[in-house]
């Protein structure tokens, strides 16, 4: 048992080291395209997340369970929904994200470092008013 413990510690290290290790040579390398692919990656990560999850238990809904709440058919049916609208706001967040890697620095570096937050946070509270109203109206 603890033989697996301190294999599966050795296997996250040396991954962490070869990915510190990859970054840093694209990096002195001066390749920073990989550098400005890496919010297009993740943006098209949380999408490819949201839309796998429309085929099984909708993102929305796991999230509200593990958080502790206890959904009727209208909160389930709510969660496909908010995981809906959560899988085209991603999906055209990665788009745009992708296409700000072929722009200028300086319009990648807008998007990227300002507006994509500003524009999560208002997903965030778009989101979080839709299901404030749900409760009151379900």
């Amino acid at each position: 048992m603890e033989n697996s413990a301190h294999r599966a510690k050795a296997k996250f290290f040396a991954r962490a080291a070869f990915s510190l290790a990859v970054v840093w040579t694209v990096y002195l390398l001066k390749g920073n395209v990989w550098f400005r692919l890496y919010p297009a990656l993740m943006a098209a990560f949380f999408f490819m997340f949201f839309a796998v999850s429309l085929f099984t238990v909708p993102a929305a809904r796991v999230f509200a369970e593990a958080a502790g709440e206890k959904l009727d058919e209208a909160g389930i049916r709510y969660c496909r929904k908010a995981t809906a609208a959560w899988t085209v706001f991603l999906g055209v967040h990665a788009a745009v994200t992708l296409a700000t890697v072929f722009m200028p620095p300086g319009v990648w570096a807008f998007y990227n470092g300002f507006l994509a937050y500003v524009l999560m946070a208002a997903m965030f509270l778009a989101e979080f008013a839709a299901r404030k109203r749900a409760r009151l109206h379900g």
